[in-house]
């Protein structure tokens, strides 16, 4: 899903406008979340949207854990309603310790570690470099990072 057309060697079978979202879901098979929190994505993997994911769907969350409905998806995945979940964040970090996802057989919980891969400390740099190139010619920052 993406607000803006398709750029020249995105390698996607598909592609929809946010308004489309709901209906690509009952087609799901994995529904990845990867987006920044802003006021348009927080809770917007509501239990409405999770009741359109087939059973056998499963959700990975490696954006921020306000995006999803976490009572939902908890009730969800108790259910069998949705086959399980991959979780890198949750809504409250450190997780609970109360919190039924710890015992759920159908969940795999890791440490908010996701975006530790080869070459993003390098990205990161170069990031940061043109930044604050731009920020000292006094124009635009192409690489914003979203309000929080």
């Amino acid at each position: 899903m993406r607000r803006s057309p398709r750029a020249a060697g995105d390698a996607v079978d598909e592609l929809v406008h946010p308004r489309d979202f709901d209906a690509v879901l009952p087609r799901a098979d994995w529904l990845v979340v990867a987006a920044p929190r802003t006021p348009e994505t927080e809770g917007a993997i509501s239990a409405a949207r999770l009741a359109l994911l087939p059973p056998h769907a499963h959700l990975i969350n490696i954006a921020r854990g306000a995006i999803v409905d976490e009572p939902a998806l908890i009730e969800a995945l108790r259910s069998g309603a949705l086959a399980g979940a991959y979780l890198d964040v949750v809504a409250q970090e450190p997780l609970d310790p109360a919190s039924p996802l710890w015992d759920l057989p159908n969940v795999i919980l890791t440490p908010h570690s996701s975006w530790a891969a080869q070459g993003n400390a390098e990205r990161a740099r170069l990031i940061f470099l043109e930044n604050l190139e731009c920020w000292l010619r006094g124009e635009p920052l192409p690489q914003a990072i979203a309000e929080r």
